[in-house]
């Protein structure tokens, strides 16, 4: 089965939980398997003034679902979870990103792997190079991605997905 990358993140109520069940109702509801998850981070809301910091975390599956079906299951069960799409980042109970999926690439309208926006993005980025270090992603490793972003202010937490 191929290995593919998530994010997860929350910022509405209790965000470790959000996280949890996001992760609990995948294995529970689609043929997915957890191997690895990456340390916490919390990090502020970018782009969404005033909002709760966000909760983070990357998890590495294995899945016999092909990428648009499993594009599918993450966005049940982010509506399950409560999660509101009205355009633009807004906060949310839970959000699930496909990073990565081992041997595939596509751009479509629903659908771009790898994530576009992984080296933008430190809460995911190092995370995700927790999990993947030897990665390569568009022509840069992963040490190359982290060490080009802008100054963060992703904190590691003592939380654990388990």
């Amino acid at each position: 089965m191929p290995l593919v990358y998530l994010a997860l993140g929350s910022n509405l109520g209790d965000r470790l939980a959000n996280l949890r069940k996001a992760l609990a109702l995948l294995e529970a509801n689609y043929p997915v398997k957890r191997r690895r998850i990456s340390p916490i981070y919390e990090n502020r809301a970018v782009g969404m003034g005033e909002a709760d910091d966000f909760l983070n975390a990357v998890v590495e599956i294995e899945t016999s679902l092909e990428p648009e079906a499993l594009l599918d299951a993450c966005l049940e069960v982010e509506q399950s979870l409560g999660r509101k799409r009205e355009g633009g980042w807004a906060p949310r109970t839970i959000d699930l990103d496909l990073l990565l999926y081992e041997g595939f690439c596509c751009k479509t309208a629903r659908l771009n792997l790898p994530h576009p926006r992984i080296a933008e993005r430190d809460f995911v980025a190092i995370p995700l190079g927790e999990l993947y270090p030897e990665g390569e992603i568009m022509g840069q490793t992963i040490e190359e991605i982290i060490e080009n972003l802008p100054a963060n202010e992703l904190r590691r937490t003592d939380y654990e997905l388990v």
